[in-house]
């Protein structure tokens, strides 16, 4: 099995591992949240394969819209 930063160097799958496991605005989620659905959904393997499964630019893409998330929930 790969390491997660063995595959990403700039550690953005770290990064999304983690908001899949959870989120600091879980108490405000936005009903837009790209990863609430499979945050809630998956098991911590199915999520540790989901992100080792996406090509980096998935990875970056999924890591954009988190950010907008998070600036809704900030300006909430």
């Amino acid at each position: 099995m790969d390491s997660i930063l063995e595959k990403s160097s700039d550690r953005s799958r770290t990064m999304l591992f983690g908001l899949l496991i959870s989120c600091i605005f879980d108490g405000k989620k936005s009903s837009t949240c790209p990863l609430s659905q499979l945050r809630n959904a998956l098991s911590l393997e199915e999520k540790y394969e989901y992100v080792m499964g996406l090509n980096t630019d998935e990875v970056i893409n999924v890591l954009r819209e988190n950010e907008k998330c998070y600036e809704k929930c900030e300006l909430a």
